[in-house]
């Protein structure tokens, strides 16, 4: 983890992002606290993040779904 000051980051803002795409950086200004935590870049390799979700087939109508939606919103 690294740690900055506001001024820190100011002066050397592109450095601090570079650093920040392989460790946790916090960036702090006395008041508060930012913190920069680095994306796992497995996730980014060109699959997306709901593949994985499980889903389920059906043979209904984005109209149907719409209408149970609404149908099931009526009557509370």
């Amino acid at each position: 983890m690294l740690i900055f000051s506001i001024s820190d980051f100011t002066q050397n803002a592109t450095k601090i992002l570079d650093a920040a795409l392989n460790d946790e950086v916090i960036i702090n200004n006395g008041e508060m606290s930012y913190k920069i935590i680095p994306v796992k870049n497995d996730n980014l390799k060109g699959k997306s993040p709901l593949e994985d979700i499980p889903y389920i087939t059906a043979d209904i109508t984005t109209q149907e779904i719409v209408e149970l939606i609404r149908e099931s919103r009526a009557g509370t």
